[in-house]
Order: structure tokens, then sequence, then C-alpha cells
């Protein structure tokens, strides 16, 4: 395939994997292979609907070098090592998809795969690489070790995200969406209790708004109020939503509260973290603005579906205090001033 038109199908399937839903903001990374020597990936912390062809970059498969003033995803190592093991690949898709995440925090080292799923994409099993942090040479070599075990088209990297890939861009996508089946049935045959419903039927309680109100008039930025079961079932919890994805740790911080209605509590809480719990009401999110607000509560969405999958298999072991701060860190100082 030629350079240009490598590029727009990375264009065309970044635009596709949002609307799906299993990609949201700059979360997670595309690629396709231009030949033997070289791949096209989506640029470093760019919002995918904004890309056009000339923003994605052609990266050299030998030593990972580029050339021009736009930084590749940090994660091209991973699309690398996808190459490089399997020849026949051409398209790679890495997401932070909602329940393949979640499985992600299950401490689980394979996932079965139902009879109908198995397929050319599909054998016997999908199996998840040890953790690293997000971006690393170990990400890389963990993700490489767990490639050349698999005889499937996807693998789960640990409290981080998945990694899909086909030999075109429509098998790489199918085999993204059908990973997405695989998982949240799996959680829910184990006792799981998983809803796929994005919010519960209840309305935003009268009082959330003077809450807002005042925190916005102290804090700045935008607050939003957003609930599901996994939030509620989480907001009956005594102690605090921990990072058991990195996203988390990054975007809401090193712990979301778990609060009664009291304004002071809320507020209290909010000081430290961009999210908070609301027992038998739903979560309250902060950003900047409206959009990093609404990123905010997916994350909290799909960290508190997997504590309760971490939690179904008995694995309640979140990402260590040290590397949650690091990479809060990092993003509080670099990736979030992209915004």
């Amino acid at each position: 395939m030629n350079a240009y038109d490598a590029k727009k199908s990375v264009v065309k399937a970044g635009l596709e994997l949002l609307e799906s839903g299993l990609i949201a903001r700059t979360w997670g990374n595309i690629s396709c292979r231009i030949d033997d020597e070289s791949f096209a990936i989506t640029p470093s912390g760019r919002d995918y609907s904004s890309l056009r062809p000339e923003d994605i970059v052609e990266v050299k498969t030998d030593d990972l070098s580029y050339e021009g003033p736009v930084k590749p995803s940090s994660e091209k190592g991973i699309h690398r090592e996808v190459y490089r093991t399997f020849p026949e690949i051409n398209f790679v898709i890495h997401t932070h998809q909602v329940y393949a995440s979640a499985l992600s925090a299950s401490g689980l080292d394979e996932i079965p795969v139902p009879g109908e799923f198995v397929s050319d994409s599909f054998q016997e099993k999908i199996l998840c690489s040890k953790y690293a942090l997000p971006g690393t040479r170990t990400l890389r070599k963990n993700a490489g070790d767990t490639l050349r075990k698999t005889r499937s088209h996807a693998i789960i990297l640990k409290h981080h995200g998945a990694l899909c890939f086909g030999k075109d861009y429509d098998s790489a996508f199918e085999t993204a969406r059908k990973l997405e089946e695989i998982c949240l049935r799996f959680i829910n045959d184990k006792g799981g209790k998983i809803s796929s419903k994005k919010n519960c039927d209840s309305v935003t309680p009268p009082w959330i708004y003077d809450v807002i109100d005042e925190i916005i008039n102290k804090k700045g930025g935008f607050l939003t109020f957003c609930n599901n079961p996994q939030i509620l079932k989480c907001a009956e919890e005594s102690g605090p939503l921990l990072p058991y994805l990195d996203d988390f740790a990054q975007i809401v911080g090193l712990k979301a509260m778990v609060c009664d209605s009291d304004e002071k509590e809320i507020i209290k809480a909010l000081k430290h973290s961009s999210a908070v719990l609301i027992k038998d009401t739903g979560a309250l999110c902060w950003g900047t603005d409206k959009k990093d607000a609404e990123a905010v509560c997916m994350i909290v969405k799909k960290n508190s579906t997997a504590y309760l999958t971490a939690k179904t298999f008995n694995s309640l072991k979140p990402i260590n205090t040290f590397d949650s701060l690091l990479m809060r860190l990092v993003y509080l100082k670099k990736y979030s001033k992209l915004y």
C-alpha cells in the first residue's frame, strides 16, 4: 500500500472507532503497514475527529524513527511488535475499550473464547500481557512476549487496554468489536452482572446543581453529573475508588472519594481529584471544559467497571501508588497541556 492510502485508512478508522465508542478523544492509537520497512500511525495527543492524512506519521519499522515536526504515538513500539511478529498483518488498533479494559484488571493471564466466536481471528483463548507503565520499553517488551505466544488477533494489556489487529482495515475493526462481546459475556458468565447501559434512568437530583454552581465559582472549569449501574455500585463502597486502569490514574487522580450528599464533603473531595462518587446518587466529574469533564465521566464509568470485574475475580489489586502518582504527574505536567 502506498503511504498516502495508508494514512487515509488510519484517519477513516479513527472516525469509525470514535463513532463506535471503542475509543474516545486521543486514547488509543491506530496504524497501517505501508511496506516491510514502515507503517503509518496516529500522532501523539491529537483528537481523532480533527485528523487529516497529512497529520498521520510515517515510522520506520527497524528503529522507530520518523521525519517532520509531528510526533507519532508514544505506543508506536507495540505496533511495531505486531508487524514484526505477523508478516500477514497490515492494520493495528490499540484501544482502551470498556470490557477488555475491565478484564485487564482481573488478574487473569488468559480469557477463554466461546465456541461460536472461534475463527481465524480468535482461537481458543485471548492472552493478557504483564503490566507496565504506558509508553515504556517494558510495555513494548511485555506486549512482544505475549504476541509471540498468541494464536488470536487480539491481546489484552493489563491495567491498560487491548491490542487488536488484522490483515486489513475491516478485519482489525471487526476483531475489536468481537473482543468486546467476548469480554462482556465472560465477565457476566462469571457472575459479574455488568450492565451495558451507559446511564441509569434516574434524573439528576436538584440539589446537585447548587453544588455544581459553588464549585465552579470557586474552581472554575466545568462539572458534569453522571451515573450508570457500575458507578452506583461503587458508590455503595465505604472506601474510595482507586486506579484499576492507568488512564484513571492519569486523568482522575490517585482516588475518587465516596461521599454522602454533603456539599462541603463533596467540594473537599474535588480538591485533589477530578471526580467524586456520591452515595445512592452517582458521580460528579470536573474538567477544564465540557469535553474534558465528559472524558472524566467516561473514565470513571470504565474504572468502576474494572473495579467490579476485579472484585468478581477476587483480584482487588489496583495500580500501585508510586506508578499512579508518576502517571498523574506526567499527565498534569505534559499531556493535559495538549488540550
